[in-house]
């Protein structure tokens, strides 16, 4: 993941978190069409094609729902 998240490229780097509406750049992608529904789905553009998305998406649900 370090060699991919560098920054550049359409990729926001491993060592800062961003995010931003139709932000290809961001580590997390709100498309357009969510923000103006307020409503939808994101795209964390972090985790390497390789990872298990099911931990992922624990690992999100932990942090942001149960320990926020």
């Amino acid at each position: 993941n370090e060699r991919r998240l560098t920054g550049h490229h359409e990729t926001s780097s491993i060592h800062d978190f961003s995010y931003g509406v139709a932000n290809r750049g961001a580590s997390i992608r709100i498309p357009r069409q969510v923000s103006e529904d307020d409503m939808g789905y994101l795209e964390d553009r972090r985790p390497a094609s390789n990872c298990d998305p099911y931990s992922v998406t624990e690992r999100l649900v932990k942090t942001v729902c149960l320990e926020g």
